[in-house]
């Protein structure tokens, strides 16, 4: 119990745990990626788009700040007014918002997908334990989100210094123009740096997704006792014992079924059971059952049979006695070589059997009492036909 305890986790996580993780609202997602990515594309489309967006809000500011006799001698129409004023407010920032949009979708897709769970959004009494809060603020996941943030401060602090030192001049510049163009020029290098810091925000959250996905995958990481335990949990349901066993039983059907075509005869019972034997001197001393059934099974092997040009000789004995004494792949007991030789020979025969000449009548087969069985298996007392 120890040692299971004390056992390292080696294992990546099945499907299944992921699954359970999911459920649970765990993603590998960071932090910073969504919103570091948005305010890029936001400060791009303000550089590429800024005169028009400038150009609409001055628009909507005039119409808004003058009103004609109409509309001052009828209130009635100020919320209509307000309604107007609104939409185009709207459009002005339409590319903004549309944008904003696309972008925070594309940003989820890419950073984690998008989940929805409802154990996540109840209400958990553990969040309540100071204990556990204690172990969440000093713990590695805790010190590590403490370093990503360091390290995000310092590059943004550089990128920032190295911007403003090198525009030093052209802020001193700016000292000395007129109100108007040194507030054009001072909003222009805000947005420029503000551009430039948001690029490097954003590099970092980049790098911060695939080690936000492999420490997820390593904090979900199993014992190889959890997985031998899983599987078994998985196996030990009913349903999927169901699921496997008829898996199995096509495939090994299917399996059977295909070497019926190898075969030198196919002794039948016509109303139910269906043999197909085998018999190679080279490989084996005795004949060896290929495939064996009864009812829908028997009948797939006759038609196999049919398709392959397989003899079919009707034996109702000797066909419940190989069905209920041989498996397949299995020579046939040594009681059974006199019927199958006699069979055997009777196939042998019509094979070589020239056109025309008189064909040659089906053996009757003798069957020790021990090999006398009825279509249920039991034995018989007496000896059948």
């Amino acid at each position: 119990m120890a040692e299971e305890q004390g056992e390292e986790k080696t294992e990546e996580p099945t499907a299944r745990k992921l699954t359970q993780a999911r459920e649970r609202g765990e993603l590998p997602r960071s932090p910073d990626f969504g919103g570091a990515v948005e305010v890029l594309v936001i400060c791009l489309l303000v550089i590429f788009l800024g005169g028009e967006i400038i150009s609409g809000f001055s628009t909507l500011l005039k119409s808004g700040l003058t009103f004609s006799r109409d509309q001052i001698e009828n209130p009635e129409d100020l919320p209509m007014l307000m309604g107007s004023r609104l939409i185009e407010g709207f459009w002005a920032v339409r590319w903004i918002f549309v944008t904003s949009i696309v972008v925070v979708l594309i940003a989820a897709a890419l950073n984690g997908g998008f989940n929805f769970s409802g154990k996540a959004a109840a209400p958990k009494l553990s969040k309540l334990n100071p204990l556990s809060g204690l172990k969440r603020i000093f713990g590695a996941q805790a010190w590590m989100g403490l370093l990503r943030n360091l390290l995000k401060f310092l590059v943004i602090a550089a990128v920032l210094g190295a911007v403003l030192w090198s525009r030093r001049t052209e802020m001193l510049a700016m000292s000395r123009d007129a109100l108007e163009p040194m507030i054009a020029d001072g909003a222009w290098l805000a947005l420029i740096t503000f551009t430039l810091v948001s690029a490097a925000a954003a590099a970092i959250a980049l790098l911060d997704v695939p080690y936000q996905r492999w420490s997820y995958l390593r904090r979900l990481r199993m014992t190889k006792q959890e997985v031998r335990d899983e599987m078994k949990d998985i196996e030990g349901r009913p349903e999927v014992k169901r699921q496997i066993r008829r898996k199995q039983r096509e495939f090994s059907r299917g399996k059977m079924l295909e070497k019926v075509k190898d075969a030198d005869v196919v002794i039948v019972n016509p109303s139910e059971f269906a043999v197909a034997l085998v018999y190679d001197e080279m490989r084996n001393a005795v004949p060896m059952v290929l495939a064996k059934g009864r009812g829908e099974i028997a009948a797939s092997i006759k038609e196999r049979a049919k398709l392959a040009g397989v003899p079919l000789v009707s034996a109702p004995p000797l066909a419940r006695a190989i069905y209920f004494t041989t498996e397949v792949d299995s020579p046939i007991p040594e009681g059974l070589y006199r019927a199958v030789a006699a069979i055997l020979a009777y196939v042998f025969r019509l094979s070589a059997l020239t056109p025309g000449l008189e064909t040659p009548e089906l053996p009757k087969t003798t069957l020790a009492p021990e090999f006398m069985f009825d279509e249920f298996g039991k034995p018989m007392t007496e000896k059948g036909p």
